[in-house]
């Protein structure tokens, strides 16, 4: 972890998750081992029952980052998606 330390912001926020882990595993030691997934598939949602998007690099299949990124390009390219109208009323 310490590609991290040496930026303040970054060492607080891994200490507060270190801190929200410490609590969870003490509350269930076998969280890791039950932990369900999460609606949104976040896995910092799974393990540490938050959402943080603002330092979360680790996982590049997230479906968030995804649509972030789906959504700046559809901006870039200057595209805009329309539905169609349900024809099955």
């Amino acid at each position: 972890m310490s590609w991290g330390v040496e930026h303040q912001q970054k060492r607080k926020d891994i200490q507060e998750l270190m801190e929200i882990a410490s609590r969870i595993m003490k509350e269930n030691p076998n969280h890791v081992n039950e932990v369900s997934k999460s609606k949104n598939d976040c896995w910092m949602e799974q393990m540490y029952l938050i959402q943080r998007c603002d330092f979360c690099d680790l996982s590049p299949g997230c479906p968030t980052r995804e649509e972030k990124e789906w959504q700046e390009y559809l901006t870039k390219n200057n595209i805009v998606i329309e539905k169609s109208p349900d024809k099955t009323a």
